[in-house]
């Protein structure tokens, strides 16, 4: 999504200067500007709500979220960190661990495996797992391996991979378990999404034998169930670019490509910037600059440093636009992480709507019942 930097209104931006930054917080609201009405609007809401992906794969996205307050867009981020369900292994039984790695550290280290399950095919985690364990909300997993001599080993041979079989213990040995109507998902089976996590080293000898049971829960639980490695957001830059002129009225000195003395000087204030932020071209004779990719930037103020280009450029962000970097751990591909986010955030208002209407068929009930029954107060004489 580009645009162009006239036609983002000024009470949108935060302004950034040399040692400080200004207008940090948002004055859409009534009372700020006289004969202005800035109540919110479920219709303009709609209108100039906008959500653009610029590229996605299955294991990042990045998209534009526009005409949001930035209490929506961090209640998204911290939803798609810990509130978005995933499936984990949850409970570990050994029955035989003879590697150098302790029970606790390998039952850690299983559980922090990403799994590729769709939690959307499972219940939620039992509460007793012992008796409300079933095939709609647990998946087991079985590791059974032991470590060997490689007959076929070439003398004076040290690496352990072709001295031993089974020397490495990977993900990828994890077996699954079908349990009743999990049969079904035989065509895409659960199992580990990357197979060459490392799990434990073994050596002739010594061996693993257990069972693991994965459940389903959110990354408030624990962080092995979060589905994301990372999910962060960032404002919009906004580089506005000032012809020289009255300090004093900006709105006149506001060009789309600013006229450089000369190559060097245009190849100076492009350096200022990111890679791709900033073009240079030629027409008829002279040189000029002009921004090409303002999202690239970021903002590191490097332009206000040169006394060169003093008051020639203004540099802001815009408070209502929101960059997300989304990267999914597996579970789900990353680019229906927002949609799963938005649906637990839904999920979320019409819980508050309803506890809210309770309270006021109670207030309203209460307030009935207190208007028929007699007045128990003693009267005094």
């Amino acid at each position: 999504m580009n645009y162009r930097t006239g036609d983002i209104d000024s009470r949108r931006l935060v302004n950034l200067y040399k040692e400080h930054i200004s207008d940090v917080s948002s004055t859409n609201y009534p009372g700020v500007y006289p004969g202005q009405n800035y109540e919110w609007d479920l219709d303009d809401f709609k209108n100039n709500l906008k959500v653009d992906f610029q590229y996605a794969t299955n294991e990042h996205v990045e998209f534009d979220l526009v005409g949001v307050d930035a209490s929506i867009a961090n209640a998204l981020r911290r939803i798609l960190i810990a509130e978005v369900p995933t499936m984990a292994i949850e409970r570990v039984y050994i029955y035989n661990n003879t590697s150098v790695i302790q029970d606790e550290v390998l039952s850690h280290r299983l559980g922090l495996v990403p799994l590729y399950i769709d939690p959307r095919l499972m219940e939620d985690a039992p509460a007793d797992y012992q008796t409300q364990s079933t095939d709609r909300n647990t998946v087991v997993f079985s590791l059974n391996i032991a470590c060997s001599e490689r007959e076929d080993a070439a003398p004076g041979e040290t690496d352990p991979e072709k001295l031993y079989h089974n020397s490495n213990v990977y993900a990828s040995d994890l077996e699954w378990v079908p349990q009743g109507e999990q049969v079904k998902l035989k065509e895409d089976p659960p199992r580990a999404v990357n197979p060459k996590i490392l799990l434990a080293k073994l050596r002739p000898g010594q061996e693993i034998a257990m069972e693991m049971h994965a459940v389903k829960s959110i990354g408030r639980d624990h962080t092995k169930f979060s589905p994301v490695a990372t999910a962060t957001y960032r404002l919009m830059p906004h580089i506005q670019l000032l012809k020289p002129g009255d300090r004093y009225d900006e709105s006149k000195r506001r060009v789309e490509k600013l006229e450089m003395a000369n190559m060097e000087q245009a190849e100076r204030f492009r350096d200022a910037f990111q890679e791709g932020v900033i073009e240079i071209k030629k027409e008829r004779g002279k040189v000029f600059v002009r921004v090409k990719s303002p999202r690239r930037d970021n903002v590191t103020r490097r332009i206000l440093e040169l006394p060169e280009f003093d008051n020639m450029v203004r540099l802001g962000r815009v408070r209502d636009w929101f960059i997300y970097s989304v990267e999914s751990t597996g579970q789900y591909p990353a680019v229906d992480l927002f949609h799963v986010s938005t649906n637990v955030l839904r999920q979320k208002v019409r819980n508050l709507k309803a506890e809210a209407e309770r309270l006021q068929r109670e207030w309203e009930g209460t307030r009935d019942r207190a208007s028929v029954e007699p007045d128990n107060d003693v009267e005094m004489s």
